[in-house]
């Protein structure tokens, strides 16, 4: 199975401790020409927000919850990416939880444990809550106080173990492939699904963020980008080209 790899060098500074000072700095991308099989996106949507490829040596790890205040019963899910923006993992599964920020947090702790146990040394967790992020990177607890307090803790926990492990904010516009995740883990049980394959909801999804499409804050992708979409897709299909 080939692969397509578009490669753009970038710039990342990391901060000596991820929870105690500021995040790292934005990623600088220098575009190159684009493959003759993979074209870069057409100007659809000037000035947008778009996924972001992790630094070279980096995976990054996309979390989102699905809050459902009704039930009390809520979807989290994760999409794991190298720094091609090829697929490494997801995962997803129900939760029971008193507010969409219990979800999000319980989203970010399963990132962590997953990537954790599966060996990696050097990630950038994304969750499009500021709330959440703000709380596990500057929070100072010492006894927890209640199930929220000790969550945070155990992500902070994760995040100082011996490993290269960043947490920050994202836009919503810039995790789409998680909230979609969430939306297909609503039929699934309480026990956790690990998709060592995109599923095909995801396809056109996943083909975006590969080639950074933009999309305009509080906007989805239009008609006219989901039919470039679709075109390319079919083109890199005939031509047993994969981008996941």
């Amino acid at each position: 199975m080939n692969h397509i790899i578009l490669l753009q060098p970038q710039q990342f500074f990391a901060p000596p401790n991820p929870i105690l000072v500021h995040p790292p700095p934005p990623l600088h991308y220098c575009p190159r020409p684009p493959l003759p099989y993979c074209p870069q996106p057409p100007l659809l949507c000037p000035s947008g927000i778009r996924w972001n490829k992790p630094p070279p040596g980096f995976v990054k790890l996309n979390t989102d919850a699905s809050y459902k205040y009704i039930s009390s019963k809520s979807s989290i899910a994760g999409v794991c990416r190298d720094e091609h923006g090829i697929w490494l993992f997801g995962f997803s599964c129900r939760v029971k939880s008193e507010s969409a920020f219990e979800a999000e947090l319980l989203a970010v702790r399963e990132a962590l444990k997953l990537a954790w146990d599966k060996g990696l040394k050097k990630i950038i967790l994304e969750s499009d809550s500021e709330t959440v992020v703000k709380r596990i990177r500057n929070q100072v607890i010492r006894q927890p106080k209640n199930q929220f307090e000790a969550v945070i803790l155990e992500c902070q926990a994760y995040v100082n173990r011996d490993w290269d492990c960043f947490i920050q904010h994202t836009l919503r516009e810039g995790n789409f492939a998680a909230d979609a995740l969430t939306k297909i883990g609503i039929s699934e049980s309480f026990e956790l699904h690990v998709w060592k394959h995109p599923p095909e909801p995801l396809s056109l999804i996943l083909l975006a963020d590969k080639i950074g499409m933009e999309i305009p804050r509080h906007g989805a992708l239009n008609q006219n980008q989901l039919g470039y979409l679709k075109v390319l897709k079919r083109e890199l299909l005939q031509r047993n080209l994969h981008w996941h």
